[in-house]
């Protein structure tokens, strides 16, 4: 019998969020990859500096890398890991050995337990923290990748909570008036520690916590960061469940415009000047 093949055509889905006068070239590009289960986010800089936040997991780094790649990026001017959770560090295994990363940084959770017994951790601690490059980053720390500015807000140090999400690196990235916050898998734990701070959450653009879990992104967080423009970074049927039906709702009543990488695959943001009027955004299909 003759075999037959069902071919089908796939369009991924890009979205590009623009905040630019027509002609203008982006100062900044935010790139919230698609990597289904877990984050990596990749910044731009208009003088060529880059930074890889988180690595998606063990099975989607290699696509990571191919993304960076298909951008003409080869190298990595810092490499940031929020927390020692899989879907966040599994990456590192393919772009650690597939790119060259000048500063690699993560928030210094003990792991000396888990890496007696599991493997994963151990090689982690092989591969990332005995790399010259590498070290801890808290909060009030910054890095400067030109004009675009990364200030660390939390953890504190000493680390206050055994839950890892609760201590995920939560960074600000600042270019002149535009900002979005990034807060790696932040639960309602954390975000009441950085509450009580008082630091300036607001922010055009809010990367959601731990995948829009029910653990997480409380209406009083939400309310302090006021963001335009939201970003879910998650995996379709997710088994957890994530994203959370209350969180969604919390985000519709707050008219927030949502994003998710299951539904729109890899989300863009381009940011052209300093002072943003708004944002325009377009959606590109590609076969």
């Amino acid at each position: 019998m003759m075999n037959r093949f069902k071919i089908f055509t796939v369009f991924i889905f890009f979205i590009s969020l623009f905040v630019c006068a027509f002609g203008q070239e982006a100062k900044l590009k935010l790139h919230f990859i698609d990597v289904g289960e877990g984050d990596a986010i990749f910044i731009e800089s208009a003088n060529g500096e880059t930074c890889l936040i988180d690595t998606g997991n063990l099975i989607t780094g290699f696509k990571v890398v191919k993304y960076l790649e298909k951008q003409g990026i080869r190298d990595l001017d810092c490499l940031i890991f929020t927390h020692p959770d899989l879907d966040h560090i599994g990456g590192a295994f393919f772009v650690l050995q597939m790119l060259k990363v000048k500063n690699i940084y993560d928030n210094g959770q003990d792991l000396t337990e888990l890496a007696k017994y599991s493997d994963i951790y151990h090689w982690y601690e092989e591969l990332v923290r005995k790399d010259k490059n590498y070290r801890t980053l808290k909060a009030k720390d910054t890095i400067s990748l030109g004009e675009v500015i990364l200030k660390v807000l939390w953890p504190s140090q000493p680390l206050l909570f055994s839950d890892y999400n609760a201590n995920s690196l939560v960074i600000m990235i600042e270019y002149g008036k535009f900002r979005c916050l990034l807060t790696g898998d932040l639960t309602i734990l954390g975000e009441g520690e950085i509450l009580e701070v008082k630091e300036g959450l607001r922010a055009g653009v809010l990367k959601i916590g731990h995948h829009g879990a029910s653990d997480a992104n409380s209406k009083r967080f939400l309310t302090a960061v006021s963001p335009k423009i939201a970003i879910i970074s998650v995996n379709r049927a997710n088994i957890r469940g994530y994203p959370a039906e209350e969180v969604l709702e919390r985000l519709k009543k707050a008219k927030v415009k949502l994003y998710r990488t299951d539904e729109d695959g890899d989300i863009v943001l381009n940011i052209c000047q300093s002072k943003p009027k708004g944002f325009k955004v377009q959606v590109n299909k590609t076969q």
